[in-house]
C-alpha cells in the first residue's frame, strides 16, 4: 500500500485555505481507488462525502493525513497561492489573507511565518494610511510568492496519484 499521508495533508490544507474544491478532492480519491487495489478504506469513506461539505471532507481526510505539513506540502500550497494571484483568481489583498491563514493554521517554517507576518502587518498599515504604500507592499507579496514557483508540480511528481 502506498503512503498517501502527504497527499491527504495537501488536499486537507488546500480545502482549509480555499485553494481547491470538494469535487477535486473526491476526484483524487476516486483516482487512487481506481489505480490502487490496496487503497485505504478511508478513501472510500471520503468519496461518500458530498463535495459541498468542506468541513466533512477535511474531517474525512484527517485519518489519512500526516501530522503536520511537510515542507514540500507547504511549498506546494504556497505555489498554488502564487498561481491563483498570478492568474487573477484571487486579488493580492485576499492572497495576503490566505497567507495569514496559512501562517495561523499550518506548520510553516519560522522564516515563512515571519515573512508572512511582516507582509500582513505592512499591508494593514498601508491600507490604513498609517505608513507604506499599498502597491509596493502588494508587489512585495507577489515577489515573495515567486520563490514557490514549481513547488506544486515538484510535490505532485514526488507523490504521484
Amino acid at each position: 500500500m502506498r503512503n498517501y499521508a502527504q497527499l491527504a495533508s495537501f488536499h486537507r490544507a488546500a480545502l482549509l485555505l480555499g485553494l481547491t474544491d470538494g469535487n477535486t478532492v473526491i476526484a483524487w480519491a476516486d483516482e487512487v481507488i481506481a489505480h490502487d487495489t490496496d487503497a485505504p478504506a478511508e478513501l472510500f469513506e471520503l468519496t461518500m462525502v458530498p463535495p459541498h461539505d468542506l468541513s466533512e471532507l477535511r474531517h474525512a481526510l484527517q485519518p489519512l493525513a500526516a501530522r503536520g505539513e511537510s515542507l514540500s506540502v507547504v511549498r506546494a500550497l504556497l505555489d498554488r497561492v502564487r498561481s491563483d494571484v498570478v492568474h487573477g483568481n484571487r486579488s493580492v489583498p485576499d492572497t495576503i489573507t490566505v497567507l495569514a491563514q496559512a501562517r495561523r493554521f499550518l506548520t510553516v517554517p519560522a522564516h515563512y511565518f515571519d515573512a508572512i507576518d511582516t507582509l500582513q502587518d505592512d499591508h494593514m498599515l498601508a491600507v490604513g494610511g498609517v505608513t507604506g504604500d499599498v502597491a509596493v507592499i502588494e508587489e512585495r507579496a507577489r515577489v515573495w510568492l515567486n520563490q514557490f514557483a514549481g513547488g506544486e508540480s515538484a510535490f505532485l511528481e514526488e507523490s504521484p496519484c
